[in-house]
């Protein structure tokens, strides 16, 4: 653990309030003054519910360093995951260069591990910064920029509507049904519903129904995209379909929408068949873009380096993660920790469940957590990570592609951004 002499960290108390915006604001939004932020965030409470801020303070109650813990479930593998949150990591200007991020990182796994809390996720201001402690990379976002001409004009497309406050309900509904069918898809909870049927200007929701049955809708944001702002461009903030008639419902909406908006910037996960579905598999031409750099290709989509996830518990996620049908195995891990030092962990992999047990197996594979947290994702496999030389086998290395076999699944996506 990082030592921070002369610091207590403690959990956020309100008359922390004026520090613990000015941190945010120094960190975040540098060119706003305290009072506007103040101003804006007055409504905030410090410790909303689901949540808990914490700081590190000297003596004299100054602080140095913030965060906030968010506590929050995903569903993955159509199982719910308790997951830890982590927002809102912010350093004073003058405390920067001198660990205070790490010791309140450190701090917090520990947290984390002691409530058995299995997951933890974050949006990092630096991917590497995170990875060093642990975490990995996992949210592989997609990015279209295209032309609305391009877009399949659906007929389904007339199903379609315009939101109205008595659908809330109906919204909800169809999130949860779809967050249960999606890897990182979050739990929403009350408090993370707050405000968004209160869009801002420019943004407007729309509803796919049939029969009076609501089956999917969209969250979009007018803007301009190129220099001149004379062209309008719709961008896809988030999208939920239940069936494929509702998909392809809310792609020709804005198929039709060609005549006012010229480019459609369509956010996604990379398993989406959207990019199949353009007439033209390039950028909108309307908007300026680099070259591909790459024979005669044009530029089309864009791949968002997102989210990060960790394990923390390891031995509940294990237990909570289910596995597909195969022949059974077994597999000793070895796990290389930044923070909470070796742990060996022998699993049996039976009737796809996975079972620690006390056994030791005969096969064993030294990996680092963040290497173990993406294996167990579906973002990468053990095969892959044995080419590569990043992880070591010692046994049986034929377990590998069934170790694979047994941990595919899709990588995750989220809507949600904390």
């Amino acid at each position: 653990m990082t030592a921070l002499p002369g610091f207590t960290i403690r959990a956020a108390e309100e008359s922390d309030r004026a520090q613990f915006i000015n941190l945010a604001r120094l960190a975040f939004m540098p060119t706003r003054s305290q009072a506007d932020v103040e101003k804006e965030m007055q409504a905030e409470p410090l410790n909303p519910p689901g949540g808990q801020g914490w700081v590190l303070a000297d003596q004299a109650g100054n602080l140095a360093g913030r965060y906030r813990h968010l506590e929050l479930a995903l569903f993955f593998q159509g199982v719910q995951f308790s997951m830890a949150g982590v927002a809102g990591v912010a350093v004073a200007p003058e405390r920067r260069g001198q660990k205070i991020a790490q010791g309140l990182i450190e701090h917090t796994l520990q947290r984390f591990h002691e409530q058995q809390i299995p997951l933890s996720m974050l949006y990092p201001f630096q991917h590497g910064f995170y990875r060093k402690l642990g975490w990995a990379w996992v949210g592989d976002t997609r990015q279209y920029r295209v032309s609305a001409r391009h877009i399949p004009l659906y007929s389904e497309r007339v199903n379609v509507m315009t939101y109205r406050d008595d659908l809330q309900a109906s919204i909800k509904a169809v999130y949860q049904e779809a967050a249960q069918q999606h890897n990182g898809w979050l739990q929403r909870e009350p408090n993370r519903w707050k405000g968004y049927f209160e869009p801002e200007a420019g943004q407007e929701i729309y509803v796919y129904a049939e029969a009076g049955t609501l089956l999917g809708y969209m969250v979009i944001e007018f803007t301009h995209l190129e220099p001149t702002k004379t062209q309008w461009a719709i961008v896809v903030q988030e999208w939920v379909a239940l069936t494929a008639a509702a998909y392809r419902g809310l792609i020709g909406f804005l198929a039709s929408l060609r005549d006012q908006v010229t480019t459609i910037v369509w956010n996604t996960d990379p398993k989406d068949p959207f990019p199949h579905l353009i007439s033209e598999q390039r950028c909108d031409p309307a908007i300026p873009t680099l070259p591909f750099e790459f024979g005669l290709t044009h530029r089309f989509g864009a791949t968002g380096g997102g989210f990060m996830w960790r394990l923390v518990d390891v031995m509940k996620a294990l237990e909570l993660r289910p596995i597909n049908p195969g022949v059974p195995f077994a597999i000793a891990f070895n796990i290389i920790d930044p923070v909470f030092g070796e742990q060996q962990i022998s699993v049996d992999f039976v009737e796809q469940k996975m079972c620690p047990t006390q056994q030791p197996a005969a096969t064993s594979i030294t990996i680092s957590v963040e290497h173990l947290t993406q294996l167990f994702c579906g973002m990468r496999s053990a095969s892959e990570l044995q080419w590569l030389g990043a992880i070591e086998i010692e046994g049986d290395s034929t377990l590998l592609p069934k170790l694979d076999a047994a941990w595919q699944a899709t990588p995750p996506f989220c809507w949600d951004f904390f």
